[in-house]
């Protein structure tokens, strides 16, 4: 963090890992479809090809963003700006919460926004908005997953503008 804003890119072991990770659900996906033989859970191929589908698309975007250059999450006195929501930053002053939200261990940031429909996302993560929504209770979720930054760091920033009123 330099001095209070707070930036993370993309980091590329971390996505390295993860791309493998899915590659292997990749794997299991296909074995249980019955690309290999007999599929080894016989009436559940349907699973398969889900998995193939869901962790197929993951490791493509795990891929393409290790070598996504720039800030992919910057939390500075101009807003928040998260590269996979849009390019827009949302100012403090549209943030009228921000929450965390935790699974298994994986804590998300979770921005409340005065007028949601004033910051659409142009990226793939809106299309999954209103599943996001009713999961977290909130309008945008900020994930550092793959990325160089900590969550207590970015926390600490959040903190830093929402206490100065910026």
């Amino acid at each position: 963090m330099t001095g209070r804003t707070f930036a993370a890119r993309s980091s590329p072991w971390r996505l390295a890992l993860l791309a493998l990770g899915a590659a292997a659900f990749v794997f299991g996906g296909l074995l249980i479809a019955g690309m290999f033989g007999p599929s080894i859970r016989p009436g559940s191929e349907w699973i398969g090809w889900l998995c193939v589908a869901f962790f197929g698309l993951g490791g493509i975007v795990a891929v393409r963003r290790i070598f996504d250059g720039g800030d992919v999450v910057r939390i500075s006195a101009s807003g928040i700006y998260f590269k996979s929501w849009s390019e827009q930053t949302i100012p403090w002053s549209e943030i009228v919460d921000v929450s965390v939200w935790e699974f298994q261990r994986q804590k998300s940031i979770i921005l409340h926004l005065r007028t949601p429909d004033r910051f659409p996302s142009t990226k793939l993560l809106g299309k999954v908005a209103g599943a996001n929504r009713a999961l977290t209770g909130g309008d945008i979720p900020v994930s550092l997953t793959g990325t160089d930054g900590s969550f207590e760091d970015a926390m600490t920033a959040i903190a830093h503008y929402r206490q100065r009123g910026s």
